[in-house]
């Protein structure tokens, strides 16, 4: 028996079918694998976690620190310049000896303003009371920002 046209047509037709509906599974399959979150192990491991760390502390807390640092800054240079106001974010390095290095500026709004702060940090001699991990002194990277306002 010879097939009509439709009969072809039809054919094809539930070929396509099964393909597409092949290739819309497939799709399925791989966008619900890329979705899927990795289980999570809800017990965490001791090396993980930051309950054996303490933090690096300046001898008078932290507005003692801040203090020696501003009476090292010197605000006559960016007033000399007319700057107002400007944000600096720095981060240093308390080494376990409780000593400062690795000075590096974050982000800052004015060149000025960011090389005081830099110098008045590194002037400041006082030794912390270094970092200490499962009872170890160790190195940690503090952050510290100056919000400058002249009035």
């Amino acid at each position: 028996m010879l097939k009509t046209n439709m009969t072809v047509l039809e054919d094809n037709f539930n070929g396509m079918k099964k393909y597409l509906i092949f290739m819309i599974m497939f799709w399925a399959i791989s966008t619900f694998a890329q979705i899927t979150p990795p289980p999570i192990d809800p017990s965490p491991k001791p090396q993980d976690t930051l309950a054996n760390f303490k933090n690096p502390e300046f001898p008078g807390g932290h507005r003692a620190f801040v203090q020696q640092f501003l009476k090292n800054f010197r605000t006559s240079i960016p007033a000399k310049e007319n700057i107002k106001t400007a944000k600096v974010i720095a981060t240093f390095i308390v080494e376990p000896d409780g000593s400062m290095s690795q000075f590096a500026i974050e982000s800052s709004e004015n060149e000025l303003v960011k090389n005081e702060f830099l110098r008045a940090l590194k002037m400041v001699t006082t030794k912390w009371v270094p970092a200490e991990k499962d009872g170890v002194k160790v190195k940690a990277k503090m952050r510290q920002p100056l919000v400058f306002v002249l009035e």
